[in-house]
């Protein structure tokens, strides 16, 4: 398995906005990507931190959803108030459910 982080430094009282807009936008693009596994939003309201997490089953599938996220993964960093995501790539070497 591989996975997306994406991490937006945000207004801490944009968190909330922030939040609906991943639900509303970003999820909503994953989950039409081919061979998407899952996905996680991290947040740290205090901060206006939030980490996003997408799960997909190969290394070539997470980035095939590039195109589809790209311009969601935006408007979830602009409702956020925050700065240009940084976008980093894994592969998943242990993977449990909590």
């Amino acid at each position: 398995m591989h996975a997306r982080q994406t991490t937006v430094q945000g207004d801490p009282a944009n968190v909330d906005r922030a939040v609906e807009t991943v639900r509303s936008e970003v999820l909503p693009a994953l989950q039409a990507a081919d061979g998407f596994k899952g996905f996680t939003l991290l947040v740290d309201r205090e901060s206006g931190t939030l980490i996003g997490t997408s799960y997909f089953e190969s290394a070539e599938a997470v980035q095939a959803s590039e195109d589809a996220v790209r311009d969601t993964r935006a408007s979830a960093a602009q409702a956020a108030g925050g700065g240009e995501p940084q976008v980093r790539f894994f592969e998943v070497a242990i993977d449990t459910e909590a």
